[in-house]
């Protein structure tokens, strides 16, 4: 490796180095040798067969010519190299289009270690090269932080010649960055979704996360330190499983987790799990555990995630547990040594958060059952699911096909899909845990290994595993701590409010001068804007509560700012200030004084836990 290239790794890439160091070049299968015009090329020699990478006659010329071919959309701000060879395309691109930025992506480790050996990083302009892509799982990471940076505006630009050459690398980039992108769109349905939900549930269920035992800190997790555990989740395929699981249950021979809906199919069926988990966000969550309340069964304990639906664990008949979820920014603001408490990472689907949970809970055998991630016979859901619906399979929109268990094609909708997705790449981050799934008819999900559950009886199950009263524990949060968070919230939220009316009063005064030639007072003006939003955006009652609420319009607002940064009209600016700038204040006073309310109850309902503690 160059060494000027070796220091660029240093700083921006450090992991590379190694990986790159222990790459031993075949120099039979790739040679660099000079072309007829005296530049190096690269040529691959496989068996019978030679392939230039560039011309052997003239590599700068086929640049030129490749790269006077190449039209990139008006939008496009990022572009994906997919090969790179030894890089004589990269500097002429960079001629055609001296504002975007790049990724290096070098399907080949021999190839990449070649072409760091003879082209210099430091010719490519400081800020253009994002990084060089990764050629194993975290590629996924990588793309989903350009796609946050640029969005829909990257193309991948392949080298002529790896088209054919890494032809099945190229269609996995592809699918990789389709992939990303929808993730993305989900994740941004869910940030319009539930962004205010999240916080409300947060708010509204901090006394029950107060008054219950915390999964990881509360409860012995020895009880589970390599022992089997299920996820029933309420795919058709649970029907033909009960009597498996009843035989499980009365013997207890794994612990029982069940997700979503399923809680109603095994009710019904007589079979009490271990635990219920559930996290959805949704005021509808509570409808799943309906049937539960209305019966008043008290021995199936709920383990909630702590921005779950607040109406779901209203008058909870049995025992409840909690975990701190990703998304709940109120306890991270209350809880003393929040950051050193577990928590578990939202996802698209109970059974990931579930499987995230059960791996840091210490089980080492994880069974899938009625995980079927698509429709088997046109159903969604299994018996005992009053509100589950059949599908038209004839009625293609939004359908498509994929592999079931035993290699069968089968019909599963974007959604269902996504969830598999997710929940193959938690599996694949944890060695540790053997998924087995169950599910019969159900998709393949890769990372585990398909099994009847009758033969799981048979060949994995022995012992009684599962340990009496495991869920009985006490919090021991410190109420003290909390109510000194909660009065300096308290003082956050009213310096939070004087700064929002501070900036009203700028940004009139702003509009006031919008023709006016005294640019000075202006420009003096528009500096205390930057100053007084700066506080704002650091007033931790903002951060905590206020921000979380409104990510897409913080997100919008971040786009508008950018343009209007390098505006050099001062009417115009202040113009775009008053619209953009002036929206977004206005959503931070909404949502401030919606919050009011919830925060003085919080702050009652901690000083009634604490009188009773």
């Amino acid at each position: 490796m160059l060494i000027e290239n070796r220091n660029y790794l240093r700083l921006q890439q450090r992991s590379l180095i190694k990986e790159i160091d222990e790459v031993e070049i075949n120099r039979d299968k790739i040679v660099v040798e000079n072309a007829r015009k005296g530049m190096p090329t690269l040529v691959i020699k496989n068996q019978s067969r030679t392939k230039y990478l560039h011309s052997k006659y003239d590599p700068y010329s086929e640049a030129e010519r490749i790269v006077k071919s190449v039209n990139l959309k008006r939008e496009t701000k990022h572009v994906i190299l997919f090969g790179v060879g030894l890089g004589y395309h990269i500097i002429e691109l960079l001629k055609k289009y001296p504002t975007i930025t790049m990724s290096i992506y070098e399907p080949d480790r021999e190839l990449l270690a070649t072409f760091l050996k003879n082209f210099s990083l430091e010719s490519i302009e400081k800020g253009t090269l994002s990084c060089i892509l990764p050629i194993n799982s975290s590629l996924s990471n990588e793309l989903a932080i350009l796609q946050q940076r640029y969005g829909n505006n990257i193309e991948v630009f392949p080298l002529p010649t790896y088209e054919d050459l890494f032809k099945k690398e190229l269609e996995e980039l592809y699918k990789s960055l389709i992939t990303t992108l929808k993730n993305q769109k989900g994740n941004f349905v869910a940030n319009v979704t539930f962004q205010k939900r999240w916080t409300i549930n947060a708010v509204k269920n901090f006394p029950a996360v107060l008054n219950t035992p915390n999964i990881f800190k509360d409860i012995n997790t020895n009880h589970f330190k390599d022992k089997p555990a299920i996820i029933v989740a309420a795919g058709p395929s649970l029907n033909k499983e009960f009597d498996n699981l009843k035989k499980i249950k009365e013997q207890g021979l794994a612990y029982i987790f069940s997700v979503g809906s399923a809680i109603n199919a095994l009710i019904e069926n007589n079979i009490y799990p271990d635990a219920a988990c559930t996290y959805d966000p949704s005021e509808h969550n509570q409808v799943v555990f309906e049937k539960l309340k209305d019966k008043q069964i008290n021995d199936i304990p709920i383990i909630f995630g702590s921005t779950v639906g607040y109406e779901t664990i209203e008058n909870y008949p049995g025992d409840m547990v909690h975990m701190i979820t990703s998304q709940d920014t109120v306890s991270a603001a209350l809880l003393e040594n929040s950051k050193e408490i577990d928590r578990v990472n939202d996802a698209p689907s109970i059974a990931v958060v579930t499987y995230q949970l059960l791996e840091k809970l210490g089980f080492t055998q994880v069974y899938l059952v009625g995980q079927n991630l698509a429709f088997l016979d046109s159903k969604m859901y299994a018996e005992g699911i009053e509100y589950g619906k059949d599908i038209d399979e004839n009625n293609s929109e939004n359908l498509l096909t994929v592999q079931d268990v035993e290699g069968n094609k089968i019909v599963t909708n974007e959604g269902y899909d996504s969830m598999r997705r997710q929940l193959e790449q938690s599996i694949a981050s944890t060695p540790n845990v053997q998924v087995y799934n169950t599910t019969v008819g159900g998709a393949k999900i890769e990372g585990t290994s398909f099994i009847l559950l009758s033969n799981v009886i048979d060949k994995h199950f022995s012992n009684h595993v599962v340990a009496p009263n495991w869920y009985k524990g006490t919090s021991n949060y410190n109420i003290d701590h909390v109510n000194k968070m909660l009065l300096k919230y308290k003082r956050e939220q009213e310096n939070l409010e004087k700064l929002l009316y501070e900036l009203e009063i700028i940004l009139e005064k702003l509009h006031s001068k919008i023709n006016s030639n005294e640019k000075a007072k202006l420009e003096n003006n528009l500096n205390k804007f930057d100053r007084v939003f700066k506080k704002m955006k650091n007033n931790n009652y903002y951060i905590s509560f206020i921000s979380p609420m409104i990510r897409v319009q913080t997100e919008t607002l971040a786009e508008k700012s950018k343009n209007i940064k390098y505006d050099i009209d001062s009417s115009t600016k202040i113009s775009q200030i008053n619209q953009h700038f002036g929206k977004y204040i206005r959503e931070v006073i909404n949502h401030l004084e919606f919050t009011k309310p919830f925060y003085e109850d919080l702050i009652k309902s901690v000083r009634i836990t604490q009188d009773h503690a």
